[in-house]
Order: structure tokens, then C-alpha cells, then sequence
């Protein structure tokens, strides 16, 4: 264990900073191209190719292997770094060629087979002949991983594809910041340009799927992003209530520069604090650096534990778990899930007798992460140790340093053991835990008070989400708005088309309930309005008129007919005879005579039925228990509800109708409205002239159905402002009521911006204008 001290850094370190992504590339074609050393060492002078396979030295059945191998079709291009041929052994002069590809990597990833199936295609293309196995050759014991190339094959083309597609088009690729971009040359100009647009992907953690699903709603920015977030007070009756990690908020804390505390965090108390940092190479699982800054009654000491190579590991981490259990009580806080990692894979190194104690150390150990991710929004885009701490103003002595940067100064440092690039290591390590220090400590002092900290921290307001007021709700709501502005009022008096509707609540006393609770009565004896007797002279099927009467028939159809004064219910019985054909022998009834026995509901009664549910809203079993009360018809249950289906294929061409003559009008009003069904959430879309309604369900809010629906339509489209209807190709116009709304809601949240307020008043007096000059 070393006692270690501040210290401003080597230059070299320093130039290192700049390098890393460069570094990472260097360090990857300086593997290959000594794997490709190693390789041709195997294989007699003339049995090694340079080129392409398709050369005329190729054709020399002596060469095994071929390096640098270029494999070119008409839209495929790729340097194989190797290609090994093999010859059967059998002597029927078959052979198979091994494309081979070098990854300095010990661990192999998707991307890694990717690569080599793309190899593999691409060789496979040109020479005509199908490539069915590849090789990897990866990490410090050079490794051989075989690969089959065509199940991966419909995975690569998919790929190329993509990249076909953006060469093709004019303009630039769509900017996606992502997690290959620390390891990138263009990093720091691709999020320049990312800040100016405001893209979405600057939120880090935000997934694909999330981001997709935000831009389908017309949010590509982080500011609108931020205006989305509504605050939600957890389930009474839940005991854990989840804190998912919101991304509205954090828009939001970074548009208002403020701090949000969402929920209530907390840090376990003891009296020992230790605050970890374990610096590692993921790649192959080592652990050469342990930093542990030890807070004890208002005194601190920094502690480190350095490892000259991967033999020396388990001792460090011995020192470093026997000093840790010397204490009685302590509290292990580190910042994210990669130090207790390192804890858990070390444990299975280390002597058996010290496993308990790394259990004791693994339990009483805290992922400030997880508190953060779940309760604290800081301003930033990025919930890392280095975007946090520097906000709340602590300063690491390399400036930019980052996690990358440490791999590679370990890995200068393995083959020159440079003092400097030491010193630079054990400094970061040293900062990283005294910045969590400070990070901790920050957010203590912001829970308790939750007001702005010292003058010199340069942290903003703090607000807890649960004193947020919901100043206002995008939604519309049933209910009489209050105007601000006389002329607003006007002209939403005017508009009124059956727009809201009065919902009228009536209490019934005890005997009416009384009256209500009883069973429904039997169903009544009714006479017919209508008896209809149908015979027939010939067969239906034959023409023949040699048939015979076989028994009696009797139906009846029970519907509802209209009257000028009225409706009434209308009930027709058919009388008849079933027949048989001697000649043919079909057995049938005349027509005109309804099928089945069960009595048969005409076209009246549906439609009123469906009236009362749709128009009136009344649900079917109301409507149901109405036919029963007022017209004495006791439909069965099932039958009522199967009347939308049959009138569904009745009414579909009207259906078709409406929106053919809407597209054929010169003005077409469009909006959208929520609806909420069992389970789940959708969306009515309604289509308005002057004289005629379409309405039409969607599972969800996208609007890309309505380019093609729309595309015949040459008039004007009003709707409100809804992003989805900018993609529209025809002339707009956007919905003056939403305006005055939006505005009149806007002048509420800011009665006090005396500006704003003299332009609404304005615009209200010009409209009431307009409206008396109109009328």
C-alpha cells in the first residue's frame, strides 16, 4: 500500500489525451499486422501469395496462403488479412479457402463475426464459389475462433444495404451520437453538431427504440423533449414504489439549468466512509489499480494499490480487503456496477479464507449511480462521474482525462514502464475517488436544504419534483373555459358544433331503486303488425313444377319503423310450406322466407341500437334494458352485440362515400383525440367539412398512414399543431380555436408578462372585429 499525492501530470500524458482514439486504431493494426507475421512464419516462402486470390499467381497450385487479400465485386470491396487455402486429402482435388481476420481484442463481439462474414461474402462473390467457415484470430494467446459465414450472411446484407443506401443519397447520414463515439477520431465535432441541433441522442442511455418513439410523436430535440415531463405521485398502497430513470426530466434540468430531486435519496450512515475506485483492462479482466479515499470522524487518507502485472493482482487486492475489515464500522461507496464486478471476479483468485470478508465488504457496499439515476437530475446530458463533477465544480488535474484514456496509459505503460504515465495513473485514480467524494457530499447538502448552495459552487436551483404545479394541461377538458380576452370567447361561442356535451347526473329515490332492482319481467306475447304468406309453384333450383308441399313454415322478423311522429315496433311473421322437388330432390323454402328458426332483427332496430351506443353513449346492456323498457323487446344478449359487425358490411360503402367526397372538397378539418380502452390507449382521428364526418381508429398516434390516405386531397387541411401534419403535401391552414387557446392558456401561466399580454389583447379585439363585421 502507497500513500500518494497530487501532482500536475507528465506532457506525454497529457498528448496521450488527444491520441486515445487514434491509439485504439494504431493499437489494432499493429496486432494484425504481427498475427500476419506470426502466420506466414508457418508456411514456406513460395506457398505465400500477396494480392488478390483471382491473379495469376493465385492459379499456382502451390500456394496455401494468401495476406492482404483484396476481395472486390461490383458494389463489395474488403482487404482480407489473411486467406488460407486447404486441400483434400482424399485426392479428388477439392479445396476449401479460410478467410481470417486478426481482432487485438481477447474478448470477441458481434461486430468482430460481422466483419469476417462480410470477408467471406465478399471472397465468395468474386471467385464465384461458396466460403462456408472462417477464422478469428483475437487476443494475447492468439486465439482461433471459427466462424460459419452464412448464418450471418442475411445480417451483413442487411447492413451493406443500409450503407448502400446512404452512399446513394445527396444528403448526410442522420447524426446519432452512440457509444462507439469516446473510441472515435470525429467525436468531438459530431457532438458539436449534435449540441447545435439539440439532437435527442445527447441524452445519454436514451435507447433507439425510445428515440424512434419520441420522433414518431414530433419530438426530435431535447428542449421539446423537456416539455413533456408531468410529475406522478406513486401508488398509495406501494410499499417500493420504481424510480425509473425519467429522460423528460432530465431535458428538462438541462433547459432550466436546475437541479430536480425526485423521490427521496439517502446514503447509508456509518462511521467510516471509503470512497472506491478500481482501475482495470476489461478487455482481459485485469485489475491493476485500486484507489480507496478513507473518511473517518472529519479526517481522510488516500490509499492505493498498484499492480506491475496480473500476478501481483491477487496481493494487492488481499491489502486492500485485510485493511478494509480492520474497520468495525464502514460504508463502501463507488459509482457504478464495474467496481463491485471487479470485487466479485477477484474473489475467485484470492485465498478462500478471505472470501467472507469480500462478502462483508460486497454488502455494506453503495452504487451512487443507482441513487443518482434514480433520484437526482443534474443539468447534464450525461449521469457519468466526470459531466457530474464538474458541474458541481470539482476539477480533475487531466483536464478531459476519461476512462479510455486510463486503457491505454496502462497499456503504454506495459511496454515502457514510464514513471510519468504511472504517476498520471495513480493522480486520475486519486481524483476519480475524490470527486465522488464531493459528489456525495454535494447531494447530501442538496436533499437537506433544497435550496441553491454556496455562491462559489455554481449550481443552480433545486426543485423536488413534488412541488411542481401542473400549471396547465395540453389535454383538452370538458368544462367552460375561462377567456382572458372578451374577443377569444366570441369567437369559441361561435364555433361550438355539438363540441362539448353536458353530462346530466340524476340521483333516483328509494322506491324508484327499489323498482329498478327488480327482475326483468318475462318476455310478453306480441301480436304481429304484418303476416306475410309466400308459396311457390316451381323449384328454386331446376324450374321444375312438379313439387310437393312437405310441412309448415313460419318465421318472424322483429324490427323497428319510423314515422314522421315517431318510432314503433314493427313485427312481421311469414307463413309458408318447406317444398320438395321430385325431380331433382332439393329440399327448400320460397324465397323471401328468413332463414333459421330463431326470430330474424331488421335493419330499424339495429341502427337505433347503435345510435343509442355510439351518438347517445349509452353502453349496449342500457341499451338492451331500453328496448326492454319502451318497446317491450327483450333481445338476447349476444344478438345485440353482434349488430355493429352486421351493419359494418352494410354501411361500408357510405363509409367509403364520406371519404371519397371529403377528398373531393376544397377544406378538410383534421384532429386527432385519445381514447382509452380496456388495457390499453388509442386514438380516434376525425375528418370534418361542412357537410360530412370520417372518422377513423389508430392503435397509436403516428401519422404516416396519412400520406396515403390523403394523397388525392387538393384543398386546404386545417388542423392544430400537431407536427405530424407538416409532412403533408397540400396547402394548410392552421386551427384558429387551438391558437386562441393556447394562447389564452400561455397568458395564464404568465398573467404578469405585461408584453405578451398587450399582444393577446390585441389579436382578441381584431378578432372580435372580424366576427361582428362577418355577422
Amino acid at each position: 500500500m502507497t500513500q500518494t499525492t497530487r501532482s500536475s501530470g507528465g506532457a506525454r500524458a497529457s498528448e496521450i489525451q488527444i491520441l486515445a482514439p487514434r491509439a485504439v486504431r494504431t493499437q489494432y493494426l499493429s496486432y494484425s499486422a504481427e498475427g500476419i507475421k506470426r502466420l506466414v512464419k508457418d508456411f514456406a516462402e513460395d506457398e505465400v501469395i500477396t494480392g488478390t486470390v483471382d491473379s495469376e499467381e493465385a492459379r499456382s497450385p502451390k500456394w496455401r496462403l494468401s495476406i492482404q487479400t483484396l476481395a472486390r465485386t461490383h458494389n463489395r470491396e474488403s482487404i482480407i488479412h489473411a486467406v488460407e487455402r486447404l486441400t483434400s486429402e482424399r485426392g479428388d482435388k477439392s479445396e476449401s479457402l479460410i478467410p481470417i481476420r486478426f481482432i487485438n481484442t481477447n474478448r470477441v463481439h458481434k461486430h468482430d463475426k460481422l466483419s469476417l462474414a462480410f470477408d467471406a461474402l465478399a471472397l465468395s462473390q468474386m471467385l464465384g464459389r461458396k466460403i462456408s467457415v472462417g477464422n478469428i484470430i483475437s487476443g494475447d494467446n492468439h486465439a482461433r475462433l471459427t466462424v460459419n459465414p452464412g448464418e450471418l450472411a442475411s445480417e451483413v446484407n442487411a447492413v451493406t444495404e443500409k450503407i448502400d443506401t446512404l452512399l446513394s443519397s445527396n444528403s448526410p447520414p442522420e447524426l446519432i451520437l452512440n457509444r462507439h463515439c469516446p473510441e472515435c477520431e470525429f467525436k468531438h465535432q459530431c457532438r458539436q453538431r449534435a449540441l447545435e441541433i439539440d439532437e435527442l441522442s445527447l441524452l445519454s442511455g436514451i435507447t433507439e427504440t425510445e428515440r424512434n418513439s419520441h420522433r414518431s410523436k414530433g419530438i426530435f430535440t431535447v428542449k421539446q423533449l423537456s416539455y413533456t415531463f408531468r410529475s406522478r405521485s406513486p401508488r398509495k398502497r406501494a410499499k417500493n414504489p420504481a424510480m425509473p430513470h425519467y429522460f423528460a426530466l432530465q431535458a428538462l434540468a438541462i433547459r432550466e439549468n436546475t437541479v430536480y430531486i425526485h423521490g427521496t435519496p439517502s446514503f447509508p450512515k456509518s462511521e467510516t466512509q471509503i470512497y472506491l475506485d478500481i482501475e482495470g483492462l476489461p478487455d482481459n479482466e485485469s485489475y491493476y489499480l485500486i484507489g480507496a479515499l478513507v473518511v473517518s470522524e472529519g479526517k481522510e487518507s488516500f490509499h492505493s494499490f498498484w499492480a506491475d502485472d496480473k500476478s501481483e493482482e491477487p496481493a494487492r487486492f488481499s491489502e486492500f480487503v485485510e485493511s478494509v475489515s480492520q474497520l468495525s464500522d464502514f460504508r463502501i461507496l463507488h459509482f457504478g456496477v464495474y467496481d463491485t464486478i471487479a470485487m466479485k471476479r477477484m474473489k475467485a483468485r484470492l485465498p478462500e479464507f478471505l472470501h467472507t470478508k469480500v462478502d462483508r465488504i460486497l454488502e455494506r457496499a453503495t452504487n451512487v449511480l443507482s441513487v443518482i439515476h434514480q433520484h437526482i437530475y443534474f443539468p447534464v446530458y450525461a449521469n457519468s462521474l466526470k459531466d457530474i463533477g464538474r458541474f458541481l465544480g470539482f476539477g480533475w488535474t487531466s483536464n478531459n482525462a476519461t476512462g479510455l484514456e486510463a486503457i491505454v496509459w496502462r497499456n503504454i505503460w506495459n511496454t515502457a514502464k514510464a514513471s510519468d504515465i504511472k504517476t498520471q495513473l495513480l493522480q486520475y485514480n486519486q481524483d476519480d475517488c475524490r470527486a465522488l467524494k464531493h459528489v456525495v457530499e454535494s447531494i447530501g447538502r442538496l436533499v437537506a436544504s433544497n435550496v441553491p448552495m454556496a455562491p462559489g459552487d455554481g449550481v443552480g436551483p433545486v426543485v423536488n419534483t413534488s412541488d411542481l404545479k401542473q400549471k396547465g394541461s395540453d389535454r383538452h377538458r370538458f368544462r367552460k373555459i375561462d377567456f382572458v380576452v372578451p374577443g377569444f370567447d366570441v369567437v369559441n361561442r361561435s364555433a361550438y358544433f355539438d363540441y362539448q356535451r353536458q353530462r346530466v347526473f340524476a340521483r333516483a329515490s328509494g322506491a324508484l331503486r327499489r323498482r329498478f332492482a327488480k327482475k326483468l319481467r318475462r318476455r310478453s306475447r306480441v301480436k304481429p303488425n304484418k303476416i306475410l304468406h309466400l308459396e311457390t309453384k316451381k323449384c328454386i333450383s331446376c324450374g321444375s313444377r312438379k313439387i310437393s308441399q312437405l310441412r309448415p313454415v313460419k318465421r318472424r322478423s322483429i324490427d323497428l319503423k319510423f314515422f314522421p311522429g315517431g318510432v314503433k315496433k314493427w313485427i312481421t311473421d311469414y307463413l309458408s310450406w318447406n317444398y320438395k322437388c321430385t325431380k331433382c330432390g332439393s329440399l327448400f323454402t320460397p324465397e323471401g322466407v328468413p332463414g333459421g328458426r330463431a326470430p330474424k332483427y331488421g335493419h330499424g332496430l339495429a341502427t337505433w341500437c347503435i345510435y343509442n351506443n355510439l351518438v347517445c353513449g349509452q353502453n349496449l346492456l342500457r341499451v338492451r334494458r331500453a328496448l326492454i323498457d319502451v318497446f317491450d323487446l327483450d333481445v338476447p344478449q349476444p344478438t345485440i352485440f353482434r349488430f355493429k359487425s352486421s351493419q359494418r358490411e352494410i354501411l361500408q360503402p357510405v363509409y367509403d362515400n364520406i371519404l371519397t367526397h371529403l377528398l373531393k372538397g376544397s377544406l378538410l378539418h383534421i384532429d386527432e383525440t385519445e381514447v382509452k380502452l380496456k388495457g390499453r390507449v388509442g386514438y380516434v382521428w376525425v375528418f370534418a367539412s361542412m357537410d360530412a364526418v370520417y372518422f377513423e381508429y389508430r392503435d397509436s398516434r403516428k401519422a404516416q398512414f396519412l400520406g396515403p390516405l390523403l394523397k388525392d386531397f387538393k384543398g386546404v387541411l386545417v388542423s392544430d399543431f400537431f407536427t405530424g401534419y407538416d409532412s403533408l403535401d397540400c396547402p394548410q391552414q392552421k386551427c384558429l380555436i387551438h391558437l386562441i387557446r393556447d394562447m389564452n392558456e400561455d397568458l395564464l401561466r404568465n398573467s404578469f408578462d405585461a408584453e405578451y399580454k398587450t399582444l393577446v389583447e390585441g389579436f382578441g379585439h381584431l378578432l372580435r372585429q372580424t366576427h361582428f363585421i362577418a355577422n
